[in-house]
């Protein structure tokens, strides 16, 4: 089930119909900049550039629409968007974190975000990255000099859950920020603000905007924290998004209810047919995993281990399936497969094999999709 509230969030029922003349979505503010009627009125509106509209690199009226919907839907104070993922995850690390500070990851983290916390490695900021029976045990591997908390739950190709409220208990005891990728779950499913955690990041390219045209970012947290962020990690980075991006996100979050509603349906379908395929070894699901939590909502992401003698022999596999594009990301209307690692597999987690499989289940239905996997498995 989704709150209706969300869905009406989603819809921007409650916003005045004044605001945007009666249009159904908010009109392209495609302007670099916003003129004021004195001088005084625009050195007043630069003392508060996270406020106020002078230049969209900061502010954007069309932006400001998309924020004001997220933070709602996360139960956030406030919330900034970015022009990508990356540049979301970057900014929160670059704002918050200072030399000689420590940073634990927890659960499988997507990959880029880790050769992000490497590369920072440089400027003195170390981190811990823990994996597996550990993510439970997860207190032990705090330092004196932990800033940061960062997680996924589900974590990437794994999708195993991570313990939200006991690291956000832990967090809070122990004066340390945390911090949560809530992308695959949506703000639908799962609302870790609610939980006791601090931030909350998204690729905004996935399930909200849902039509694989664009590539966004945000950011939700309290307005403390956003404060900092956006003066730091957001104005000087720059990574900010375009009002023709917020706009189609803004398009996106009006069908994403029921979007993962039909995502969630047809992939545990599908997964429950791997799951009784001979040559598929095990299906890396969340409700298949927790099968016991009826009220864990979920959308259309999930992994299966392929047996396979040879990696050539696994993208064999993947290069017989039809209705699956093969392509990097996820979230659209489309179906997507993509071996978990590529030829190349120096940056494979520990314990991950490299007959992994990722699936992204689209919208073309489920017994399609499944007689298309059919075909491709029965082959050898």
């Amino acid at each position: 089930m989704i709150d209706e509230e969300d869905i009406q969030i989603c819809l921007g029922s409650h916003e005045p119909l004044e605001s945007r003349d009666g249009a159904v979505l908010p009109p392209v503010s495609q302007a670099s900049f916003f003129r004021k009627r004195s001088a005084k009125e625009l050195f007043e509106a630069l003392q508060d550039e996270d406020r106020e509209f002078v230049y969209s690199r900061g502010t954007n009226p069309t932006v400001r629409v998309l924020e004001t919907r997220l933070a709602a839907l996360e139960r956030g104070e406030a919330c900034k968007c970015f022009a990508s993922g990356m540049a979301a995850i970057s900014s929160v690390l670059a704002s918050l974190l200072s030399s000689g500070d420590h940073v634990l990851f927890i659960n499988n983290i997507y990959g880029p975000t880790l050769q992000l916390a490497s590369m920072l490695e440089d400027f003195g900021i170390r981190h811990t990255a823990i994996q597996g029976e550990d993510v439970t045990d997860f207190e032990k591997f705090i330092e004196p000099e932990t800033k940061l908390i960062y997680f996924e739950s589900p974590g990437s190709m794994t999708f195993r859950l991570a313990p939200v409220s006991e690291i956000a208990r832990v967090g809070k005891k122990r004066g340390i920020l945390t911090c949560i990728d809530n992308t695959v779950c949506t703000p639908l499913f799962q609302k870790p603000l609610t939980m006791g955690i601090d931030i909350s990041v998204h690729s905004l390219t996935k399930y909200v905007g849902g039509h694989s045209d664009a590539v966004g970012g945000a950011v939700i947290a309290s307005c403390e924290i956003l404060k900092k962020i956006f003066y730091r990690g957001y104005m000087l980075l720059g990574g900010a998004l375009a009002p023709q991006n917020a706009w189609l996100f803004l398009r996106g979050l009006m069908t994403m209810p029921n979007r993962v509603l039909q995502h969630q349906k047809d992939a545990l379908e599908v997964a429950e047919y791997l799951e009784t395929h001979p040559r598929v070894v095990e299906v890396l699901h969340p409700l298949l995993f927790y099968k016991e939590e009826t009220d864990f909502g979920y959308t259309g992401l999930f992994s299966a281990v392929i047996d396979v003698d040879s990696f050539e022999e696994l993208c064999a596999v993947v290069d017989r399936l039809e209705l699956f594009g093969k392509a990097v990301s996820w979230g659209g209307a489309e179906s997507l497969v993509i071996p978990a690692f590529g030829f190349d597999d120096r940056h494979r987690p520990p314990g991950i094999p490299e007959n992994l499989v990722r699936f992204s289940i689209g919208l073309e239905g489920a017994s399609a999709l499944i007689k298309d996997l059919s075909n491709a498995l029965e082959k050898r």
